[in-house]
């Protein structure tokens, strides 16, 4: 299929069912789009599909086939300028999935209604589906409602005196996905690892078999209960994170069940 990313047309071929985010992440390598919960709930894999905000975590690879993508690498935008001048970030992780979000929001709110403030229920709303878990939401806010005004346009009278320098030393590496955390290196040789959890609220866990020639350890407590859904079982590994996931659900778990207690009354 062919994928247009940031300008540039690839020829790649892909499982149609794969989230776009390994595609974008994995094979194109542009790591400013983050994998964060892989449940669409957190806005750190956002990206611009034909100019609409998409989570990329969710979205199958066969949906982007003749499409226009723009990740926070493609973006030249003064809402990135307004983030970092405005301090709205800390770790910067989730950054980029907000500065995509909010560029497209800038773009539309001052097509509707011109260089005028929004008001902050009309900034919570467009970023909704957003995270941050260092809590930079009111300077976000802020620096949102700065750019619809215009204030950190590129020809903006004031933007080179005021707001040249930012505040935080990292910062534009942050707003433009150019900065790097564990999770964007990969050495040669190195493996990606996938957890895989319990489907059972309470059990025993007998034998545990993963594929073959596939690395697997042991993450069970020495009683080998798990007691809730999602408590790790064993951890595998392979040379690239969709073959480790790949493995991880081919992984089988032995499964004694014992009653559960799903809430308070009950218990």
């Amino acid at each position: 299929m062919d994928v247009t990313v940031n300008g540039t047309t690839h020829a790649v071929g892909v499982d149609g069912d794969e989230p776009a985010i390994g595609l974008i992440r994995d094979r194109l390598g542009l790591t400013g789009t983050k994998a964060a919960c892989g449940a669409g709930v957190c806005g750190a894999c956002t990206v611009l599909v034909d100019g609409t905000p998409v989570v990329s975590c969710l979205l199958p690879c066969a949906a982007l086939d003749g499409r226009a993508v723009t990740t926070v690498e493609g973006l030249d935008h003064p809402v990135q300028r307004a983030f970092a001048a405005h301090d709205a970030l800390q770790c910067g992780y989730c950054t980029p999935g907000f500065v995509v979000e909010a560029a497209a929001f800038v773009d539309r709110w001052r097509a509707e209604h011109g260089d005028t403030v929004p008001d902050r229920a009309a900034v919570a709303a467009a970023l909704a589906g957003h995270l941050c878990r260092c809590g930079a939401y009111r300077a976000i806010h802020d620096a949102v409602a700065a750019a619809c005004t215009g204030a950190h346009d590129a020809d903006h009278a004031d933007h080179a005196d005021r707001r040249a320098r930012p505040p935080r030393e990292e910062a534009l590496a942050k707003v433009t996905g150019a900065a790097r955390y564990t999770t964007d290196v990969h050495h040669d040789g190195g493996l990606e690892g996938v957890i895989v959890r319990s489907t059972a609220p309470h059990a025993v866990i007998g034998a545990v078999t993963g594929p073959p020639g596939v690395p697997l350890a042991d993450l069970l407590p020495p009683d080998r209960v798990v007691r809730y859904v999602g408590q790790p079982i064993a951890a595998v590994a392979a040379a690239t994170h969709r073959e480790a996931r790949a493995a991880a659900a081919a992984t089988r778990v032995e499964y004694h069940r014992r009653p559960a207690v799903p809430d308070t009354a009950a218990a």
